[in-house]
């Protein structure tokens, strides 16, 4: 039932984006939270075509911050069934499958997710981070940190980098 409700909602924020833009975030918010998505505060904007995988039920959450933003194609995810092609593969049949398969993730405060990017299980980004278009993220990822390419390394500190543009653009 909770699924159902998630894709009604979603439908609803998308519709209402031509309607009243600013229904669009409190609608997508409901649906998220329908499937166990956790917010701290309300974020600045999520897309209606980002993958937010959470799974509380079975020990993978997902925090997302206040004043974030979680671009189109993004993909977070909080499960990851790959390690069983291990595990069968050198005959492990006594495994703790929940305690392997799902990891919590946490998005601070005033993030930025771009477009196309993949937050794998297990993941902590702090607040303040950019992580560039195209990214796969994974373990823990220091406030202020720019963090760009697969696997994502971090390229910058968001502090500089803003002062640089301010520089740029004083002149």
């Amino acid at each position: 039932m909770n699924r159902i409700l998630f894709y009604l909602l979603r439908l609803l924020a998308f519709i209402s984006r031509s309607i009243c833009a600013k229904w669009y975030m409190p609608l997508i918010m409901k649906a998220h939270k329908r499937v166990g998505v956790e917010f701290i505060g309300a974020p600045e904007y999520i897309h209606y075509d980002a993958f937010l995988d959470a799974n509380p039920g079975n020990g993978g959450h997902l925090v997302i911050g206040n004043g974030c933003v979680i671009s189109t194609k993004t993909v977070i995810l909080t499960h990851d069934w790959s390690f069983l092609i291990g595990m069968r593969a050198i005959n492990a049949d006594d495994i703790r499958f929940n305690d392997m398969a799902f990891r919590s993730v946490t998005i601070g405060e005033h993030s930025f997710i771009g477009a196309g990017a993949i937050v794998l299980p297990g993941t902590k980004i702090g607040k303040y981070c950019i992580i560039g278009a195209g990214a796969v993220i994974k373990g823990n990822i220091e406030d202020y940190s720019i963090m760009i390419g697969n696997p994502a390394k971090k390229y910058a500190d968001v502090r500089e980098w803003g002062e640089h543009w301010i520089s740029k653009y004083d002149k």
